[in-house]
């Protein structure tokens, strides 16, 4: 993805702050990807089903050329977990771009769209990542898309997901400890039920956990927040 003006924000620049409350992992279900063992994530991803369906809807409305969009939610904190997670409520397709087979632009207008969109429709929220599609191609960051998230979205909580809807895969880029960034490794996410008991995730690429007693915090994590 490619954003052609950068006078215009792309994210709020003061972003409402960090909601102390437990992880939903009663309610959640974790999808996971063949690297979450090899990513040491800034951040765990909690997707609404409601925010879930309507961004693969969006993904899915064209499989010739890429879409994108801005995803809003909050940043949590739970007291048990050393490391905030961002709960994604909602999905907002990017207008007016300019697409290619491999390339989604975010003009001018769709930049003043996005802001005025959250500024009177998500009062209280904030934009906590971005996704955008990849046709065929498979989930990873371009040395584009790469640059792009490290300059406007450079906060440790921001995450970029991709999503190939012709094969049906779709992975979460995140910031990691010591201000890495893998454009090659992705992890996956929990299922937040909002709108149905049963899953609605019908990825390829990830595999639903079932546990006893999650750890969602991952082992590096837990391992930091004993040494506090």
């Amino acid at each position: 993805m490619t954003t052609t003006n950068l006078r215009i924000k792309l994210i709020d620049e003061t972003p409402t702050p960090f909601i102390d409350e437990p992880m939903p992992l009663d309610l959640s279900l974790k999808w996971a990807s063949k690297y979450e063992n090899q990513v040491d994530p800034r951040v765990e991803v909690f997707f609404a089903q409601s925010a879930y369906s309507k961004c693969i809807e969006h993904t899915e409305s064209d499989l010739e050329n890429e879409v994108g969009g801005v995803l809003i939610g909050e940043v949590r904190v739970d007291p048990m977990c050393p490391r905030p997670y961002i709960v994604i409520q909602d999905a907002l397709p990017a207008l007016y771009t300019d697409s290619g087979q491999t390339h989604v632009t975010f003009t001018q207008n769709t930049l003043v769209h996005l802001n005025k969109e959250l500024e009177e429709h998500y009062p209280g929220k904030r934009i906590v990542g971005w996704y955008h599609t990849h046709p065929r191609l498979g989930v990873f960051l371009s040395s584009h898309d790469t640059w792009l998230h490290r300059n406007f979205f450079a906060d440790p909580t921001h995450v970029a997901l991709v999503v190939d809807p012709y094969y049906e895969q779709a992975g979460f880029f995140c910031w990691q400890t010591g201000n890495k960034f893998d454009p090659i490794r992705y992890v996956g996410f929990f299922e937040l039920s909002d709108v149905d008991e049963e899953s609605v995730v019908e990825l390829e690429n990830l595999t639903p956990v079932i546990e006893e007693t999650p750890t969602p915090c991952g082992a590096a994590a837990l391992e930091e927040g004993a040494a506090k």
